[in-house]
């Protein structure tokens, strides 16, 4: 399954060492994972002259069943695909999109129980009507990647789809559909529905979080800084509540719900990480504030099936004449209180592209970016511990997006060429 995403736009310098991103070779035997994770498998081959592959996304199942997604650009931008099957080896990339005349964007996967899979994504017309809409594509498991399927309205403007699987198979979208968050469901082996309205006309920054069971939160932020979810319980969504006031420069929000039906929503902006939660069957908290000096959107939360949350972000800190963004967790134990923010990345990390996932068992798993030596990083709190492990380089790389099910978590970045790499850990 794959865990909620939301759009990563975080305080890094992504644009600046794109080029040194992008001629890092990669010399596997040169670079051991640490920490567990396995040796990278390489899914993509860079295509000439551009060599330009970006916004990586994987989904996993308990039997490590996966399948990722990616942009890569020849004459237009390309959504590729690749999968492997528990116990299998990775199929080679497939492109889905036209060759030319559409540019893809914002990928998205999920894996569900079985191993059926399904890819989402944004495609823009380069030519007019410039039509700008949300195509999928699913794929049984053991079986080949099907028909392209427009989800989305054809008019007015469709962006940064999200999807998750439930514990059946079944799959949620949502996107935003010229400022509005549309839903969409498709059951195992049948057919897209209708899209729904779900917000008003101001949303952007959706974000989604599935459990087994087929309840689901979606959030998302309006144009003036209000947090806002909405909840699908017995497959009927619920009217959108606001869960804090509009703020100037709110960023967007990430969700996360366990199997009980736990739920909590995480987000940064202004200078400040809130977090608020709602216990299965009750009502949200007020937001509570776990910092005042950490970075816009990179706010990031997760759930374990007893109920423990954590929240991570990147803290504003300055060391010498620079700022530095290392990664800070604050951590909720059951029915209790939040804590105090600890540092879980190294202390000078310039930290991008930040990830938090939690097994149901309650194995934590932190991932980011250092920009400053363009490294994977990895951090990990076990079953049972109140405290991350030290912290491992994974491998030189940028753009990381982790996801998780039972027992496993897979990641997946841009490595050297540039080509995008996948990785797994075993994680109870």
């Amino acid at each position: 399954m794959k865990n909620s995403k939301s759009v990563d736009s975080s305080p890094t310098r992504h644009a600046s060492r794109l080029g040194l991103a992008v001629v890092l070779l990669l010399a596997c035997a040169a670079y051991a994972l640490s920490g567990g994770w396995s040796a990278p498998v390489l899914l993509s081959t860079p295509i000439p002259p551009t060599f330009y592959t970006t916004t990586p996304v994987v989904g996993i199942n308990s039997s490590a069943a996966q399948a990722a997604a990616w942009i890569n650009e020849s004459n237009s931008l390309l959504l590729q695909v690749a999968a492997r099957d528990a116990g299998g080896s990775w199929s080679q990339a497939q492109t889905l999109t036209p060759a030319s005349g559409w540019n893809a964007a914002d990928p998205a996967v999920a894996v569900g129980p079985a191993g059926n899979a399904i890819a989402i994504w944004g495609i823009y017309e380069v030519n007019p009507p410039n039509e700008l809409i949300v195509q999928a594509s699913a794929r049984p498991a053991h079986g080949a990647w099907g028909p392209v399927v427009t989800v989305s309205p054809t008019s007015g403007s469709a962006t940064v789809p999200q999807i998750a699987m439930d514990g059946s198979g079944n799959a949620v979208a949502i996107w935003v559909q010229s400022g509005v968050i549309e839903a969409a469901t498709l059951p195992a082996g049948g057919a897209w529905s209708a899209p729904i309205a779900l917000s008003g006309t101001t949303a952007s920054s959706p974000t989604l979080a599935v459990n087994a069971r087929g309840d689901a939160v979606a959030g998302w932020k309006t144009s003036n800084g209000a947090i806002f979810v909405a909840e699908r319980k017995a497959g009927a969504w619920t009217a959108p509540v606001m869960i804090a006031a509009a703020a100037f420069r709110a960023g967007g929000p990430h969700v996360a719900l366990n199997g009980p039906g736990d739920a909590a929503i995480a987000w940064s902006g202004r200078g400040t990480t809130r977090v608020a939660t709602r216990p299965a069957g009750g009502v949200w908290s007020s937001p509570t504030t776990i910092s005042t000096s950490s970075a816009g959107l990179t706010a990031r939360v997760a759930l374990d099936d007893a109920g423990n949350a954590i929240a991570v972000f990147a803290l504003v800190k300055l060391s010498g004449n620079n700022y530095v963004y290392p990664v800070q967790a604050v951590s909720r134990p059951a029915g209790g209180a939040w804590g105090s923010a600890v540092t879980i990345s190294g202390a000078s990390d310039y930290s991008a592209s930040i990830n938090l996932v939690a097994t149901p068992l309650g194995t934590f798993i932190a991932g980011w970016v250092d920009d400053n030596s363009l490294n994977v990083r990895s951090a990990i709190r076990s079953v049972g511990k109140t405290a991350f492990g030290a912290p491992v380089t994974l491998i030189n790389g940028s753009q990381l997006d982790l996801a998780v099910a039972p027992g496993n978590t897979a990641a997946t970045w841009i490595g050297g060429g540039p080509s995008v790499q996948v990785s797994t850990n075993n994680t109870p």
